[in-house]
């Protein structure tokens, strides 16, 4: 019996997809919460909105994919983790686990704070989300820190995925990083 080495096709080019598209929306987003303020003149407000709605037609698309993702993942099996303690492999399994949750909250979350604020949620310019609920004033700033949280949440995981990737690599000189990169493992 051969143990397999890498992620199948799909499964890299759904994540390396996702990395894209999530970074892409988190950089767009933060510039425009951090750089960019309303009420400064109607040029700045334009501006300001034009960014906010092309982070949530990036954003948006996160949902379809890790929608993609999780089926794709409960049929295909995953490459063993070899040569880790038990510890590792359990604490390697709940870091894919909370990605995973914060990968479907964060969007949410920004589609419920957009639903409540009473904005449209468009996905990639072609078609727009239904809100998730009715325009609230009063619920409108929890999703927005909602929102906020979960993806400082998400940021930090990611941080996390990518500096253990790196420590398998460069450390333990084992395959992990490998497996998700285009082609085959070599041995």
């Amino acid at each position: 019996m051969t143990t397999q080495r890498s992620y199948t096709g799909i499964a890299k080019l759904l994540h390396w997809t996702m990395a894209a598209v999530i970074l892409v929306a988190m950089a767009i987003g933060a510039y425009a919460a951090l750089f960019m303020s309303y009420g400064i003149d109607a040029a700045h407000d334009a501006a300001k909105g034009e960014m906010i709605t092309l982070h949530k037609e990036i954003a948006t698309v996160s949902i379809f994919l890790i929608v993609l993702r999780i089926i794709w993942r409960a049929t295909h099996r995953p490459p063993e983790l070899v040569g880790m303690s038990q510890f590792m492999q359990k604490a390697a399994h709940g870091g894919h686990h909370l990605l995973y949750l914060l990968m479907v909250l964060v969007p949410i979350s920004g589609w419920a704070f957009s639903s409540a604020a009473g904005y449209p949620i468009p996905v990639a310019g072609l078609f727009t989300l239904p809100p998730l609920l009715d325009k609230s004033p009063d619920l409108q700033p929890i999703f927005a820190e909602i929102h906020e949280i979960l993806t400082y949440g998400l940021l930090v995981v990611i941080a996390g995925h990518v500096f253990f990737a790196l420590k398998h690599y460069f450390i333990d000189k084992d395959k992990s990083l490998q497996s998700m990169l285009p082609g085959k493992i070599k041995d």
